[in-house]
């Protein structure tokens, strides 16, 4: 099951790593005439301290520590029965032992991240990750020690799916001001979704019985946990709220028609694509573009009045950026051919995430869109810590769209948060 925190930069950061690693014809022009750049220097580029995001996603709500603590149980529960490390005696099949071992390994290691995450919102996801993880590999065990069926899975995921339905049919938005509610209400929203939308079955084939049922049984935590966690925060928040508290359904869904409108009319004007074939210039405009279609497709099919809000601030956040772009391409876009340009590509984009949380008027509103370019940041960092030998210029392609990327999207935040805040009063 796909958790709604998972970006699309994240499924790349695999990919995009290895492509640093000494010379790659999958990567750039191949031009022996190219700047190199020693990847000791692009290593000494990312600061020790800079393993945590510059900006975490949070929310205005204290996420209690036992909250965390029980998901944490929940793992250690999950594992405790497996013979780890899985041995030929218990698990024959060599490659399914491995998958069966590599989801324990995982489980733990979400776990060790939360426990150091920079947010208690960041824990909670990885916790959810630790849970469908640990699932999979106690599952499979399962398979083996007492013959679970992907029959009993079902069940369980169908009584999942029913509280999740009924959940969403009693969601109501109350609440005293529509950013705190769009912020909470959104979040859960988007992880009732999950659950609703791709609740029935799982998404990946498996080869064995046995994978087969672990995968159900990932798929069938990760609907429980998204669930628990969505009515965790719904409730939190509730209990915040007073007696008297009214509700902000209408003014979310009234000021996200406006910024719909805005979206619409913003969209003609997105900068067309580059000439040439200048691959860096294509990436950064099909990296912008392609955030900018999928955010403001979220705007015209909402899940609901709080997503629908903060999807048109993400739109609009996309597209200022790609107008940003657009000025860009006019001023010139160059390949780094030293050191200094790629650290000087960094500083801007760390400076404009920075600047960007002071300068919004609302914070906590801009907070979701600076984590994202901030995560992007931090994509680009991992590749430069994984290059090695003499880099040429065209394989820095990625770590420079990855900053400049997150330059422009940190810096069209704030005028896109205001222009929010201006449909929320009107």
């Amino acid at each position: 099951m796909t958790d709604p925190s998972t970006t699309r930069r994240g499924v790349l950061t695999v990919a995009g790593a290895t492509l640093l690693a000494g010379c790659s014809a999958l990567d750039g022009d191949r031009n022996n005439e190219d700047e190199t750049i020693s990847a000791l220097r692009l290593r000494e580029i990312v600061p020790d301290d800079a393993a945590d995001p510059i900006v975490a996603d949070t929310l205005p709500i204290d996420i209690e520590q036992s909250t965390l603590a029980a998901s944490a149980q929940r793992v250690d529960e999950l594992l405790a029965d497996l013979p780890i490390p899985f041995g030929p005696e218990s698990v024959p099949n060599g490659h399914i032992r491995q998958r069966l071992t590599e989801a324990a390994s995982e489980a733990t290691d979400h776990v060790a991240a939360a426990r150091t995450a920079p947010s208690r919102l960041v824990a909670l996801t990885e916790l959810r990750h630790a849970r469908s993880e640990a699932r999979y590999a106690a599952a499979g065990w399962a398979f083996v020690d007492r013959g679970l069926t992907e029959a009993e899975l079902r069940s369980e995921l169908q009584e999942i799916v029913g509280e999740a339905e009924s959940f969403r049919t009693d969601f109501a938005y109350s609440g005293s001001d529509p950013v705190t509610a769009a912020l909470v209400y959104g979040q859960a929203e988007r992880l009732l979704d999950s659950v609703l939308e791709d609740g029935r079955t799982p998404n990946n084939w498996e080869s064995s019985r046995l994978l087969t049922v672990a995968a159900w049984g990932d798929h069938v935590e990760s609907a429980r946990t998204q669930l628990d966690d969505a009515r965790y925060l719904y409730d939190r928040y509730q209990s915040t709220l007073p007696d008297d508290a009214g509700s902000v359904d209408e003014t979310l869904s009234a000021a996200t028609e406006t910024l719909r409108t805005d979206i619409q009319r913003r969209q003609k004007d997105i900068p067309p694509e580059p000439d040439g074939d200048d691959r860096l210039r294509w990436r950064l405009w099909d990296d912008l573009r392609d955030d900018a279609d999928v955010n403001t497709e979220r705007v015209y099919d909402p899940i609901g009045p709080a997503s629908g809000l903060l999807a048109a601030t993400e739109g609009l956040t996309a597209l200022l950026a790609a107008d940003r772009l657009g000025d860009r391409f006019d001023e010139g876009i160059d390949r780094p051919e030293t050191t200094a340009d790629v650290r000087a590509a960094r500083t801007a984009a760390v400076d404009a995430i920075t600047t960007a949380l002071d300068e919004s008027p609302r914070a906590d509103l801009s907070r979701p869109m600076l984590a994202d370019a901030a995560r992007s940041v931090s994509f680009a960092d991992d590749r430069l810590r994984q290059s090695s030998g003499d880099v040429r210029s065209a394989q820095l392609d990625h770590p420079i769209v990855e900053y400049t990327a997150a330059t422009l999207r940190a810096r069209s935040v704030p005028a896109a948060c205001e222009t929010v805040l201006d449909a929320l009063d009107s």
